[in-house]
Formats: C-alpha cells, sequence, structure tokens
C-alpha cells in the first residue's frame, strides 16, 4: 500500500511539474500553481488517509485469519488481547470504542452491536474530509475558467490602432491573452479529470477492503445482528424441544373432539409426550383442501393442511393440540416435518410422470421468528430437486403485520428464488388491505367466514372488500366458500380462483390424488 501511496504522489507531482514547465507566462504560473497547491492538499488530506485505511483493513483481515488459525473457540476474547488490531491510529481508536460498547453489551447479556454501525463507509469519508475533497475537481475546472478570463481580459485590453507597430503589438497581445486562456482552461480540464480518477479509483480500493474485513469478521468474530438475532431464536427453540424430550411418556392421556380449545394446566405434560411419539411414529400428515377455478371448477391447485392421525384415537381435532405447540415453540418442528412430507409428494408425481399441482404451505408467526425459512426452503428444493414454483407460502395476515420486517425480506427473497407468496386469512377491514398494498406477495386470501357473520351485509362487504383489493392491484384467492351466492360475487369481481366446502373438502392425500388424476 505504500508503494501505491508514493506512485500516486509521483504522478501527481509529474503532472503539476509538466504544467508548471509550459506555463506561458507569469498569469498562467500563478493559477497554474494555485492548482498544484490544492492538488498536493487534496493528496495529503483525502487520498493518503483512503489508502491508510484501507492497508489498516487488510492488516485486521490477516490479523482475523491469524487468530482463527490458532483458536476456533471464543476469537472475540483472543482478538481483545491484540494491542493493534488495525496498525492504523484512526481504526483502532474506532475500534477501541466498538470493543467496549459490545463487552458492556455481553454482560448486559444483550444482542452485540454490529462492527458495520462503528467502522463504515461514512464514518471513514468523514475522517478523511471527503466532502471537501469532492469538491476539489470542480475548484480545478473554475480555476481553469478564471484563466481563461483572465487571458481573455488581458488580450483585449491592450488592443490599440494608433499605428502599424501598434497593431502588431496589440495582436500579438490578443494572442497571448488567448495562448493563457486555452492553457488554464485546458490545464485545469487535466487536473480535474486526474484528481476525480485517482480519487475513485482509492475510495473504491477502500469499499473493496471495508466489504472483505467486515465479512471476515462476520465469519470468524461476531456474526451480524441479523445472524445473532436467528441464532438466539434457534437456540432458545432447542432448549425448548429439549425440554419437551425430557417430559416424562404417559400414553393415558385420550384426546377427544370436547376437549376445549384453551387447554388447562397440566395438559402440556399429558398431551407433548403423544406429540413427540407420533412424530416419531409419522402420525402427522397432512390433508389437502382442492383450489379451483372458479369458473371452470378445474382443480388448480391444493392446501396442505396439518392432521393428527393418531394411532389408537384416529383423527385428534387441532384444538386439542394446536394451542399448546404455538405456545411452547414446538409448531415449528411439524411444520417443517409437513413441509418435507409435502416435497416429498410433489417429487413421488413428478417420478412418477404425473404434472403436480402446486400445493400451499402454511407458515406461522413463530415460524417467521425462529426459523431462517430462506436457507431451510432452499435445502428443500435442492434435496427434492422441485421447482420452487409448485410450492405456495402462505403467511397470515396478523402475522405478516406483526412481523413486517421480517416478513418482507423473506417474502422478497422467496419471491426472486421462485416461490409464490400469498397473504391468508385476509378479513374484511380496509386498513388491513391498505397495509398490504405494498406487501412483497403474489396474492391476498381473503376469508370469506369474515363475511358470513352479518347477514344482512355480508355480501356488500365482500363487494367492496374485492374492490379495494382491485383497485391496490392485489390479486385475490378466496378461501371459505361456501355457497352459490359467494360464487357469483367473487366471479363477477373478477376473482378467478379459491376454496371452500362449497367446491370440495379437506381430502386425504390419495383421495386428492385420485381426484385430479380424473
Amino acid at each position: 500500500m505504500k508503494k501505491l501511496i508514493i506512485l500516486t504522489g509521483l504522478l501527481l507531482v509529474v503532472a503539476g511539474a509538466l504544467a508548471v514547465a509550459f506555463s506561458p507566462d507569469i498569469l498562467s504560473l500563478i493559477i497554474i500553481g494555485l492548482m498544484c497547491l490544492i492538488l498536493a492538499a487534496g493528496f495529503a488530506a483525502g487520498m493518503v488517509p483512503l489508502l491508510l485505511y484501507a492497508d489498516g483493513l487488510r492488516t485486521a483481515r490477516d490479523n482475523i485469519l491469524n487468530l482463527n488459525e490458532i483458536t476456533t473457540e471464543n476469537p472475540w476474547v483472543a482478538l481483545q488481547q491484540l494491542e493493534y488490531f488495525f496498525h492504523q491510529q484512526t481504526l483502532d481508536n474506532l475500534f477501541a470504542a466498538y470493543r467496549a460498547k459490545v463487552n458492556q453489551q455481553q454482560k448486559d447479556q444483550q444482542v452485540a452491536s454490529d462492527i458495520e454501525d462503528v467502522i463504515n463507509d461514512d464514518a471513514l469519508a468523514l475522517r478523511s474530509w471527503q466532502n471537501v475533497i469532492n469538491q476539489i475537481p470542480g475548484t480545478m475546472t473554475a480555476l481553469g475558467l478564471l484563466g481563461t478570463f483572465l487571458g481573455l481580459i488581458m488580450g483585449i485590453s491592450g488592443i490599440t490602432f494608433s499605428s502599424v507597430d501598434a497593431t502588431i503589438n496589440s495582436i500579438q497581445t490578443v494572442l497571448r491573452g488567448i495562448d493563457v486562456a486555452f492553457y488554464t482552461s485546458i490545464v485545469g480540464v487535466i487536473f480535474s479529470m486526474l484528481f476525480n480518477l485517482t480519487h475513485k479509483l482509492l475510495w473504491n480500493i477502500l469499499i473493496r477492503e471495508l466489504g472483505l474485513f467486515t465479512e471476515s469478521f462476520h465469519m470468524y468474530i461476531m456474526p451480524s445482528v441479523e445472524e445473532q438475532m436467528r441464532l438466539r431464536s434457534s437456540k432458545e427453540m432447542e432448549q425448548i424441544l429439549e425440554r419437551l424430550d425430557r417430559l416424562p411418556k404417559n400414553h393415558g392421556y385420550m384426546p377427544s373432539a370436547a376437549a376445549p380449545a384453551t387447554l388447562s394446566a397440566g395438559s402440556e405434560q399429558r398431551l407433548m409426550p403423544e406429540i413427540l411419539e407420533g412424530l416419531k411414529d409419522g402420525e402427522f400428515v397432512f390433508y389437502v383442501q382442492p383450489i379451483c377455478d372458479l369458473n371452470t371448477r378445474a382443480i388448480i391447485g391444493g392446501e396442505a393442511l396439518m392432521r393428527w392421525s393418531h394411532g389408537d384415537y384416529g383423527l385428534v381435532p387441532l384444538d386439542d393440540f394446536i394451542p399448546l405447540v404455538e405456545a411452547n415453540g414446538y409448531i415449528t418442528k411439524l411444520d417443517q416435518y409437513i413441509w418435507e412430507e409435502v416435497c416429498k409428494t410433489i417429487r413421488r408425481w413428478i417420478d412418477n410422470g404425473q404434472r403436480p399441482v402446486p400445493l400451499a404451505i402454511n407458515i406461522s408467526k413463530t415460524d417467521l421468528m425462529a426459523i431462517d425459512l430462506i436457507q431451510f426452503f432452499q435445502h428443500l428444493i435442492h434435496k427434492y430437486r422441485i421447482p420452487p414454483r409448485y410450492l405456495e407460502l402462505e403467511i397470515a395476515e396478523s402475522a405478516y403485520l406483526q412481523c413486517e420486517g421480517a416478513a418482507k425480506d423473506t417474502s422478497e427473497a422467496m419471491r426472486q428464488i421462485g416461490f409464490r407468496m400469498v397473504i391468508d386469512n385476509c378479513r374484511d377491514d380496509f386498513l388491513g388491505l391498505l397495509a398490504l398494498r405494498e406487501a412483497a406477495i403474489d396474492a391476498l386470501k381473503l376469508d370469506l367466514r369474515y363475511f358470513t357473520n352479518d347477514q344482512h351485509r355480508g355480501a356488500e362487504k365482500l363487494q367492496n372488500a374485492l374492490d379495494q383489493a382491485k383497485k391496490f392491484h392485489l390479486p385475490v384467492i378466496a378461501s371459505g366458500i361456501e355457497n352459490s351466492e359467494q360464487m357469483t360475487i367473487l366471479r363477477r369481481a373478477g376473482c378467478t380462483s379459491g376454496q371452500g366446502y362449497y367446491l370440495h373438502k379437506p381430502m386425504s392425500l390419495q383421495e386428492f390424488e385420485e381426484l385430479i388424476q380424473k
């Protein structure tokens, strides 16, 4: 990096020396000299720090790799033993402040701040006078124009026609003025371009080194804030699952359709062993409710719905166990199991030469917060070699709005991969639709059950909701279709797909496969 500093300095010195050497007169020499002084100041105050910072970041990256070779248990502790991490005073001072902040956060059991909060391009730009340095190319051009005007004025002011000799001298004076004008203007433009290109090159070198340093720091020393949040959530889920695995087994609990939706105290100890055993024995399956084209009633997809087919007691009502697993977080384990079963089914259809229909799967709020969904679904489609278009990911409206930041980021990434994203359980409220109009989704699933509560205005409210969705350019899938009147309203409003008991009830996978084969 020192060689680059010397090379850049020599380039600017040579350019300035040549410009001074060929100056046609004192005026142009003065203006060129002023330009050279500004170039030297810009190099010393703006370019040299960039190169020193880049060299410091490269040194820190080497130190990180060396620490990783020495110890992998706690590299953050080992890093703090280094007196000079960057071997560059400004960066070492910034890192000292960051280190003190992180140590305090760890004592308080908080998520550690990201290194980018302290060492970033804005902080380095501020300390290398970049706002001032960026004005130098324009100043060079302005000085060139100033020389142009002064040269022209000098030439014009000396014009006289009193005699032949005076006229000849006037012409020579004008030519000298024009010479000064063109020379200073050209030199100003050349200096401006040279300084700007050199500065941009050095700035890009710094940004590259900063990016490589940040990447190494996140990889070997301390994860980013987002990664820490995911790791903390995963660790909390592992602790929950570990506690559940230690629960005593008790096969004396018999689920009942008459059991209340709100489970009584102590039911977790009775029911969780049954759930754990059922998952191990493959008792959790998915039923499919067909999604149809509302104009032709042809099946165009299906929604995978979790079911617990108990070995002794048959189908267990959802209200008997879903509230419990949602409360203790075990819902993520069941969801991941069902998602993989859906992918296995699509793979089997492809292997059998059967054209797959897209299957929709549900993602809960807990799934959004506790699982790296992007990585998980990428792993699934690669493992089972299925196109992502055959999976439709549905997020409940309430979960999307409560976790809007994470949900939007996840949706955008999933759509780029090729998955279709849908917001499920949308209600009849205008504000809900208004909040979702900028969402990164492909469609809304409007739950018609929320419209049947109002016998007098149900049809009117449904029509209004469909009109609002159309106004916001949000495609609609209807859910919970129960009668022909709803079908008529949906068709008139341009809604072309939906599901509900009026079309098909949820059915076993075998029944669904027989239905689509027909």
